[in-house]
């Protein structure tokens, strides 16, 4: 049995971006190819602006699913060394 993930989803103006549309779209502000204080908000209602180093002012829903599998991963990786 596989474990089933739903992808959060995230507003942008009238777009709906999922979790890696929603990171690469903070890269380019952090870049500085589009610009910053775009207004995100997540599928709770929460609300958080993108800075102008490409962070969010906040935390949202799911932006931290990947990150604590990883570091999951890793800690797995060292306890069986």
């Amino acid at each position: 049995m596989i474990t089933r993930i739903k992808p959060p989803k995230y507003k942008v103006g009238r777009y709906s971006l999922n979790e890696y549309e929603l990171r690469q779209l903070m890269l380019e502000v952090a870049k500085k190819e589009k610009p910053f204080g775009q207004v995100v908000k997540d599928q709770t209602g929460c609300v958080a602006t993108i800075q102008e180093d490409g962070s969010l002012s906040c935390n949202l829903f799911g932006t931290d699913i990947m990150s604590l599998a990883t570091l999951h991963m890793i800690r797995l990786r060292r306890e069986r060394q």
